[in-house]
Parts: structure tokens; sequence; C-alpha cells
């Protein structure tokens, strides 16, 4: 019955196997409750691949458990005829339930993009696979494919996402082929785009920061950013660790939705309109952090290290500045120039905290760009954070 169990800080997992019945439901039961009385901590998330039967007393076993946890359990690899149990007896409204993942092969299919997190493979004429690089963990691929359809669903522009599938031994999410090209190439080679589309690169971010969501379906970004933190503490001393996590403590709450890595190229062009992509850092908060994102590459790593700036964002540093510019200027239209200074300065600040936070952000970073990243922040931020602390008011 029980083939598997792994504890972490994240939670319990537990897999299932064979045939659970009126034999043995007791003896599952028993098992599960001495099991979560060790590791008690965390979500339950059960495994389903290897289980091939399970009776209504099995079913009974799941039922006692979902009304013993704070949170639900999670059914994951979960077969066609289980779903059909799930469904019909309403168990699906008892867990949170994940279909058992397909696997496809991208044999013989075209090349279409490269990143950071991977490659994107053209299936057909109407879906593209993002294949992510071995060792990314299914539930970071089934996070963002969750992300992506919570903010469809809320009217951002992005794109249709589809089933996450596994190819070998990486994991996949599939979603529609745009036929599009992304807003930095198209700068990149026709400068005068950038008049055309500047208005509405600047109309996507408002919409964003004026989107007010449930925040049950999307993480708190200053969670997100502690967690980053906490990541780092082998870079900072205790007092300078203290310093960072009061700094994202003190920003005022919101239930908007920001993007987290907002720029020009992760956004696609598509019938003359612009859809936003890599939807993997979507959160719920105060538009500062994605500010501070933004101006982490459009700004602090175009003074550190101009030329992985241009890599980073497809475009020429002349034009990252200008559409920065542009960004601060007509995002503001309603403040001074004075405020706009003022609120730009801070921006510009905020960006060194995403720029600290470097190795626990962006692991793949050059060694040395990454210990530049950390020696700017502690000349540069911690010493100055007194300025930021509670200053946010917009």
């Amino acid at each position: 019955m029980l083939n598997f169990i792994n504890y972490d800080k994240n939670g319990l997992l537990i897999s299932l196997a064979g045939k659970i019945n009126a034999e043995n439901a007791g003896e599952l039961s028993d098992d599960l409750i001495k099991i979560r009385e060790k590791y008690p901590e965390g979500r339950v998330v059960i495994d389903t691949l290897d289980l091939g039967y399970i009776s209504s007393a099995g079913l009974r076993v799941l039922l006692n458990l979902s009304k013993s946890e704070k949170e639900k359990p999670v059914l994951i690899n979960v077969d066609a005829s289980f779903m059909d149990i799930l469904e019909d007896t309403g168990f699906t409204r008892l867990f949170d339930v994940h279909k058992q993942i397909k696997t496809i092969s991208i044999d013989g299919c075209e090349l279409i993009g490269k990143g950071a997190n991977g490659e994107v493979y053209k299936l057909s004429e109407e879906q593209v696979v993002k294949v992510f690089k071995e060792g990314v963990p299914l539930s970071y691929v089934q996070n963002e494919r969750d992300l992506a359809q919570n903010s469809l669903l809320y009217g951002l522009p992005t794109a249709i996402t589809f089933a996450v599938v596994k190819i070998g031994e990486r994991y996949g999410s599939v979603f529609e082929l745009l036929n599009a090209r992304s807003l930095s190439g198209t700068i990149n080679d026709d400068p005068a785009a950038f008049d055309t589309y500047k208005d509405e690169y600047v109309r996507i971010f408002k919409m964003l920061h004026s989107t007010v969501v449930d925040v049950s379906e999307f993480p708190a970004v200053k969670d997100v950013y502690r967690g980053y933190i906490d990541d780092c503490e082998g870079w900072y001393s205790r007092e300078e660790i203290s310093i960072l996590r009061n700094l994202v403590d003190s920003v005022p709450d919101r239930n908007t939705l920001i993007h987290g890595d907002f720029h020009a190229n992760n956004i696609m062009i598509a019938d003359n309109k612009l859809t936003l992509i890599d939807m993997g850092d979507v959160s719920a908060g105060h538009p500062v952090f994605d500010f501070l994102a933004t101006a982490a590459t459009q700004v602090n790593l175009v003074e550190l290290n101009p030329e992985y700036a241009r890599m980073h964002t497809g475009m020429p540093v002349d034009m990252i500045r200008k559409l920065w510019r542009y960004l601060i200027d007509n995002y503001f239209n309603d403040k001074t120039c004075e405020e706009k200074d003022r609120i730009e300065q801070q921006i510009r600040l905020f960006s060194k905290l995403k720029v600290a936070l470097a190795p626990a952000v962006a692991k793949s970073l050059d060694p040395g760009v990454m210990k530049a990243s950390v020696e700017d922040a502690k000349k540069n931020l911690i010493p100055k954070a007194y300025e930021l602390i509670g200053a946010v008011d917009w």
C-alpha cells in the first residue's frame, strides 16, 4: 500500500501502490495517522501513479484524511479511471487533484525558442511545449502553469496553457502557439517599433497593478521575497539579513497582480497586440515589487554589467534606458516631475534588493556577476535601507 514516503519543508509526499480494499484499509488508515504524527508540517501530497485499485473502504480512508487536514490534501498522477471515481463521489471537492502526467516525444519537433529555464518546441500548428531544464521539479512546472491559467482567467493577456507533460527525465508545459515575436527582438531590429508599442507596454504594466485578485489563488510577493532572503543567509550577516527582512515587511500590502519579471523579452507581439509570457513569478502585492524587478535589469544590471543586461533583455543598452524612462514618465503621468523623480529614486534603490538576492533568484548567474551583485547590495543598499523602510507611499 504505502510504497514511498518523502518529507521536506514543502510537505509530506506519500506514494500508494497496489490494491486498497476492505482487507487492508484499516492498516492504511493506521499508517497514515502514524506518519502524519511523525511529520506534522506542510501539506500532504499523495502520489497514485502505482495505485491499481481502490474500494469504497479505501476511499473512506482518504475521506478521513481530508477531514483531519487544515489544507486540502493533494492527489497527483491520477489516471482516468480513478478520476472518474473521484468525480462521481464528489471527492474532487475534498482534494486538489492532478491528473496523471502524459509522456510525449519531441523527436523531429522544431526548436523555436530557448531561454534560461529551457527550450520551446513546436508540437503542431496550434501548440508548442516549453521543456524545462533537467532538475526543474514537477511542482515548479505545475505552479507556473497554474499561475498562467489564473492570470488568463483574470483577464491578463497571456497564452492559453494546457497540460503538464513529461519528456524523458524532464517536464514541460503545453501552450498555444502564438504567431508572435518578442517585443525586444522587434525593437532591436526596428527601433521605430518603440513608438508603435510603448504606450501598450505601459498600459499592460498598469493593468497588472489594477487587477484585484483573490489572494488565495496567488502567492504573496512579500512571502516570496522572505523566502529569497532565507536562501541567502550564507551570503550576509545576521544583521544584514534582518535589515533586508525589515525592508520587505515595511512595504504596504496590496491584493493586485505582480508579474515578477516584466521586461520586453518576456512580452510577445501577436496580431499587433502584446502578450505576457513566463508567468512563473506571478504573485500578488504592491507594484513596487514589479518595478524593482524591472529596474534590476533595466537600471542596475545595465550599470553592473551592460553586456549581460543586453543579453538578458534582448535590446541594446540605449534602448533599455529609453524604455525605462518612458515607463516611469507615463506610468506616473498624474505625478509632478518632482514626485516622479522621488519615486524613481526609491525604485532604483529598491531594485538593489533583487540584485542583493541574486544567489537565490539567479543561481545560473556567472559567479563574478553574483559576487558583484552581493557586494553592490552591501555597499549601496543595506547602509541606505533606512531611507526606504516605510517610505513607499504611492
